[in-house]
């Protein structure tokens, strides 16, 4: 290789004959040579391309005395003379920019004396190391081909990517982050996609969506992938929101996007936009797809709409497991416990097993009703298949005997089960606080503290239920105290509860200084607080909170209006009641049967006995407490 850059033209050219007769012929003899000497200098520049190519694809190695140069310039010079241009290795590269086929003969002869670049082997060992799950090797050879120089492949990214998530390694990441940067490759679909996954795996929403936004052209697996994270966190308005982007993006939607955006729409409890992705799953030819009608379902009974709910339930052309557990789920959380067992009837009926999500389901339907006959049917069917020590069972067990007054069956389930967390206690605890167990409720309370497991907030709001009386009123103090030095922020429901603790005991400064410090208030602390100065019998105060409540834009609900109805009718205020019952009349709330009762009250408290008769005449639902206004307060004046 050396001699020929060295010594580019042949030496023995022809000179020109001095005599002019002869001049044709030495000026054929020129043009000859002249072209063998331009075929020459192609070998030689092509042959040198070729090597320098190779040079660059291959990293060098270390060179000793026994391989002081390329092992490969030898062969190069020997094979030389017998090449043609067009068969130059390089030479069509140069040439033509179509990619051209090597022959067969060509490429055993590079098998036999070329080296190989070994990008593509390299490259091929990394996505195999990655698919069996061997991330640690996956890094380790990315770095090792990072310092032999080999340049950074758009096709072995993703599988670092995984690495680093198998790894738990946001650090590394952030580090490949950086190298795609560099590398200019944050606009490829596919590693834009693949590094926004591996941020939403470490749960880094806004970096998944910044690298999200850098793609020139997400596909649907890129929106899925972005939808996808905001679902796993249940931000389902920000899932909204890009599920939307990606409407006007004017990509479709795959099964998986579409089952997200039909969950948001449960979520958010918007049933127009649930309706408009059942239109699109119709439109788009989803209508066999079991998973996207068990979504449609589920939505539904959270939109509370169950004539929906069963419309598409109905309508199932195929019918899985699921699609029964989650109707069956949907009419218990609309309160149609009764219907809820019909089905479970009906699903044994139709040929389906009941499993664990339908046991759960139908004891929690009895736990509502307070039906403990078939509560103990449920009992005895998990007690059959050796179920009933199970811990998510078990505490549903717990969770329906507390709600149907049986503890003594509850501690008896509580303490079969293999294994107790957190749930479980809680169950027993609330169980012991429904019935008014304040003795067994401590004791639990402090069992609990000593398993090691630590109480939370719903834990002190529970036992802080249970203080709610005068006499139990240092029991809530101490609890208030160590829920101070057990958690660091309290939320609003905590809050709320201690208010009402604090009011019931006769501590309504308590509870109004509590109430000026909270962080956040909702509908219920302003009620709560509004309840402790109508109990205290306080009418100026509660006047006033209402009005704070009007200016804070805190808008009203029945509740509120009864506890000032209790205010008007205690104190005989007539005034008030009846700008409360005029509000009734402008919100349409005036058809309560509740609120209704307690104008009855109000208006014969304050001796206006024609208006007491015609709100009498206007309740339709009439129930003992009706009856009992009727018969034991007015008497014979209404009749």
């Amino acid at each position: 290789m050396a001699a020929s850059l060295l010594r580019p033209y042949p030496h023995g050219l022809p000179r020109a004959d001095p005599n002019p007769a002869s001049h044709q012929p030495t000026r054929l003899k020129w043009s000859l040579g002249r072209r063998r000497r331009r075929r020459h200098i192609l070998l030689c520049v092509f042959s040198s391309t070729a090597t320098f190519q190779r040079e660059l694809l291959v990293p060098p190695g270390p060179r000793t005395a026994q391989n002081p140069g390329p092992a490969n310039s030898r062969n190069l010079l020997d094979r030389m003379p017998g090449r043609s241009v067009a068969t130059v290795p390089g030479a069509a590269n140069l040439l033509d920019e179509r990619p051209r086929t090597r022959r067969k003969g060509a490429e055993e002869q590079n098998r036999s004396g070329a080296p190989k670049s070994g990008e593509k082997s390299r490259s091929a060992t990394v996505v195999a190391l990655a698919h069996a799950g061997r991330h640690a090797e996956v890094v380790e050879h990315f770095r090792r081909m990072r310092m032999e120089g080999v340049p950074v492949s758009r096709f072995v990214l993703p599988s670092v990517f995984r690495a680093c998530v198998g790894l738990r390694d946001s650090r590394m990441l952030r580090g490949v982050h950086a190298l795609v940067i560099k590398c200019s490759l944050c606009q490829h679909v596919v590693v834009g996609t693949a590094l926004a996954d591996a941020y939403v795996d470490f749960a880094f929403l806004d970096d998944a969506r910044k690298v999200f936004d850098e793609i020139r052209e997400p596909n649907a697996v890129s929106w899925s992938v972005i939808i996808g994270g905001y679902a796993r966190s249940s931000r389902w308005a920000e899932a909204w929101a890009a599920f939307s982007a990606m409407q006007l993006s004017g990509v479709l939607p795959n099964v998986s996007v579409l089952v997200m955006a039909i969950q948001a729409s449960g979520a958010l409890g918007c049933q127009v936009r649930g309706k408009q992705m059942h239109a699109m799953a119709v439109v788009l030819g989803f209508g066999m797809n079991a998973t996207v009608w068990n979504c449609l379902i589920d939505m539904y009974g959270k939109c509370g709409t169950m004539e929906s709910c069963r419309r598409v339930f109905d309508t199932m052309i195929s019918r899985d497991q699921v699609s029964w557990n989650t109707i069956i789920s949907s009419y218990i959380r609309l309160g149609l416990c009764e219907e809820a067992l019909d089905m479970i009837v009906q699903m044994q009926e139709s040929g389906f097993t009941i499993d664990r999500f339908t046991l759960g389901s139908g004891v929690a339907a009895c736990a509502h009703l307070g039906d403990i006959d078939k509560g103990c049917a449920f009992h005895g069917y998990l007690i059959r298949r050796a179920l009933d020590t199970d811990v998510i069972r078990g505490t549903a067990l717990v969770d329906m005997y507390g709600k149907c007054g049986n503890m003594e069956l509850a501690r008896l389930v509580f303490d079969r089960m293999d294994e107790r967390n957190y749930v479980s206690w809680d169950a027993l605890l609330s169980g012991y606080v429904e019935n008014g167990l304040v003795d067994s409720a401590l004791d639990t309370f402090r069992q609990m503290e000593s398993t090691d497991i630590k109480p939370n907030q719903h834990t002190f709001a529970n036992l802080l239920r249970i203080c709610g009386d005068r006499r139990y009123k240092e029991y809530g103090r101490q609890i208030h105290g160590h829920a101070i030095r057990v958690i660091n922020q309290m939320n609003v429901v905590l809050e709320t509860e201690l208010i009402d603790m604090y009011a019931k005991c006769g501590c309504i400064e308590v509870a109004q200084l509590l109430f000026i410090r909270m962080n956040e208030r909702n509908l219920i602390s302003w009620n709560t607080l509004l309840s402790g100065y109508v109990v205290d019998r306080q009418p100026v105060a509660t006047i006033n909170v209402y009005r704070q409540m009007e200016l804070a834009c805190i808008r009203p609900d029945r509740y509120t209006l009864a506890g000032l109805l209790n205010l008007c009718r205690f104190q005989g205020l007539l005034r008030y009641g009846k700008q409360i019952h005029a509000r009734l009349i402008k919100t349409g709330s005036e058809m309560n049967v509740v609120l209704q009762t307690l104008l009855v009250h109000m208006y014969f408290k304050c001796g206006r006995w024609r208006d007491a008769h015609n709100v009498c005449t206007l309740i339709r639902e009439r129930n003992s407490h009706v009856y009992e206004a009727f018969f034991k307060v007015y008497g014979d004046y209404l009749i």
